[in-house]
Order: structure tokens, then C-alpha cells, then sequence
């Protein structure tokens, strides 16, 4: 059994692990705790579960012992790469309105490269857009899980649909 600590920054963060929790609840009998966690650091444990008792009923009370966990889990990283018709300035708007379809947030920006944060339901990541001479588009994907497979898919269709028009 393990104890995961999931913080989140806003409510779409919170309702992404919450759809991650009922994905896995039949597969491996993940559950959110109803009450507090408590992480208790001190060595006087006994005592502070003995005050615990004093003031709630023993049944609502579970304590386990728990050790750190870390675990080697490599971002994985798809790409993109392809060559558009046009001057820069058109290409670059039209990553940049993929990008805006897809929802993605602009962390950094180069001359020759944009990097977002994009969110879906599977997950997020993040995608590099490097753009050069030629029209020669490097698109990065990187992150965990399924995201980095729909969000693949999702531009290399618009860049489909864009070299037919």
C-alpha cells in the first residue's frame, strides 16, 4: 500500500487527479481517503494517535508506517518533423494558432523556438516548436503517459489539413 501525496494549483489540476483516481480505482483499489492525512515526522507517534483517540472515536483513526518512495520514471518524448510552404511570419502564426486550439500556454519564447504547456484529459506536456530557415518545423512533445499520443496526433492532422490547403 502507498500513500500519494498529489498537489495541485487550481481546480482543473484537482478534477485531473480525481479522473485518474476513478480510472484506477477497479484496477488496483486506488481510493481517496475520506477525513485528514496527516504525515507525522516525530518520534513520538503513540502519543500524538493516543490524543487522536481522546477526541474521535478509534474506528475513524488508521495509522500506517510509510517509507520514501522514488521512482525512475523517464519523461518520454515524441516529435514532429516536417517542412511548410511559406514565409516564417505565416508559419510561425499558424503554430501558433495549433497551439491556441489546443489550449496551449506559452511558457518561453526564443527566436526560433516556443515551448508550451499543453493539458488534455489524458494528461499534459509540453511541446517544444522550433522553426528555421526553410520552413523546417522540430516539434518536441515531452511528458508521462497518453497525453503525449492524442497531442501528437491532434498537430500532425492540422499540419495534414494545412499542406492540402
Amino acid at each position: 500500500m502507498y500513500l500519494i501525496v498529489a498537489r495541485y494549483t487550481d481546480d482543473a489540476e484537482r478534477k485531473r487527479i480525481d479522473y485518474a483516481i476513478e480510472r484506477w480505482k477497479a484496477m488496483a483499489g486506488v481510493e481517496k481517503p475520506d477525513g485528514v492525512s496527516i504525515l507525522f515526522k516525530g518520534e513520538n507517534v503513540e502519543d500524538f494517535v493516543e490524543d487522536l483517540y481522546s477526541r474521535l472515536s478509534r474506528e475513524n483513526v488508521s495509522v500506517y508506517s510509510l517509507n520514501d518512495v522514488s521512482f525512475e520514471i523517464e519523461k518520454e518524448e515524441l516529435s514532429i518533423e516536417t517542412t511548410l510552404e511559406g514565409d516564417l511570419e505565416t508559419i510561425r502564426k499558424f503554430l501558433g494558432f495549433i497551439m491556441a486550439k489546443l489550449r496551449g500556454v506559452l511558457i518561453t519564447e526564443t527566436e526560433s523556438e516556443r515551448i508550451y504547456e499543453v493539458s488534455t484529459r489524458k494528461g499534459k506536456a509540453d511541446v517544444s516548436i522550433n522553426l528555421s530557415a526553410g520552413g523546417r518545423v522540430r516539434i518536441l512533445i515531452s511528458g508521462y503517459g497518453d497525453a503525449l499520443g492524442l497531442i501528437r496526433e491532434k498537430i500532425e492532422s492540422e499540419i495534414r489539413y494545412f499542406k492540402e490547403v
